[in-house]
């Protein structure tokens, strides 16, 4: 290493014209320093999870299985060390913490094994409470005897879930928020809950005789002062451009507009919709926060009559795109009599 720094700054100083050489100079401190700055928090890290190994009185609880399901449930089974010398173990808690924040969970107790479903954000949930951040995790155990010992809780945490119908890391379906569980590089577990992005959700679709009614949630952040629905017409190219803005009613994160037929009427055509936010930008109205993979091969709709001026009959199927957008499909049928 100390020959390869020799080099370099050889060749700094002698091949690099002088207008690069304190550029490079700096660069080159720069970059070392943050190598030996790393060096330095990996050794740090090091002797700080050997310590807490010890402070448990031998090796941690593995973790068998953990994964957050429908996007706000925590699935969790860890197995307990061998604890030689110790009274039995009563109870299993998982603690998790953040900076002077702490949140704990119980967990049923099956011989060397532990696990349950905790609920992070819906139902008052920890983390609705305490926030977004990464939450470094351990268990702590209650023994016979009345005494206490925490352990910590290591990884790997391996993806146990095959590819199917459901996505990894599913959104939570009231906030928004994707939770995730990882090992890092000293193998303790930690909880990442990351700050969710502005989504309009729709929850229903409710095609009346004479107009669509649209009903769902707005997921994140999201200003509602001066919000409307901008309702699009797909073209195809070089087609003319039709939209419609129509008046949007929220009700904290609910949100509830309304489609006329006489909207709808004209040529047999694809609508979608935007929920414009003068504050927050435009969101695509769709099915946003759910855990399936196709919403279009999985939310159905009935295809349902709509009356429409000039005494015409318009058929609407609602839908959705394979990317979960919200689409009414509209065709003709004949006159009324």
């Amino acid at each position: 290493m100390g020959r390869t720094l020799v080099t370099l700054r050889r060749i700094a100083s002698e091949r690099l014209p002088s207008a690069f050489r304190e550029r490079f100079r700096e660069r080159f401190c720069e970059t070392e320093g943050r190598k030996r700055a790393f060096t330095r928090a990996a050794r740090t890290a090091s002797v700080r999870s050997a310590v807490a190994v010890r402070r448990g009185g031998g090796e941690g609880a593995s973790v068998t299985y953990a994964g957050v399901l429908d996007g706000g449930t925590l699935n969790l089974q860890v197995r307990l060390p061998s604890r030689a010398g110790h009274a039995p173990v009563r109870a299993v808690r998982l603690v998790a913490g953040r900076g002077h924040r702490r949140w704990r969970g119980d967990l049923d107790l099956d011989g060397d094994l532990a696990g349950g479903a905790i609920r992070l954000s819906e139902d008052g949930g920890p983390l609705s409470r305490l926030g977004t951040g990464l939450w470094r995790t351990r268990i702590e155990l209650t023994l016979a005897d009345g005494s206490g010992l925490e352990v910590p809780l290591l990884g790997p945490v391996a993806n146990v879930l095959p590819a199917g119908p459901t996505i990894a890391a599913p959104l939570c379906p009231l906030t928004g928020t994707v939770y995730t569980v990882d090992a890092g590089l000293t193998g303790h577990v930690t909880i990442s809950a990351s700050r969710p992005a502005p989504q309009a959700h729709v929850t229903g679709v409710i095609a009346d005789w004479d107009r669509v009614v649209v009903e769902g949630r707005l997921g994140g952040t999201v200003r509602t002062d001066g919000a409307e629905v901008l309702m699009r017409r797909l073209e195809g190219r070089g087609g003319r451009e039709v939209c419609h803005r129509l008046p949007v009613t929220t009700d904290g994160a609910l949100f509830r507009f309304e489609v006329p037929g006489g909207s709808l009427a004209g040529a047999e055509t694809t609508w979608v919709f935007e929920f414009v936010s003068p504050r927050t930008g435009t969101l695509r109205v769709g099915r946003s926060l759910d855990d399936f993979r196709h919403p279009h091969r999985v939310v159905h709709h009935e295809r349902r009559p709509l009356a429409a001026p000039e005494r015409s009959l318009l058929y609407v199927q609602p839908g959705y795109s394979p990317a979960g957008r919200l689409q009414l499909s509209c065709s003709h049928s004949e006159d009324l009599p």
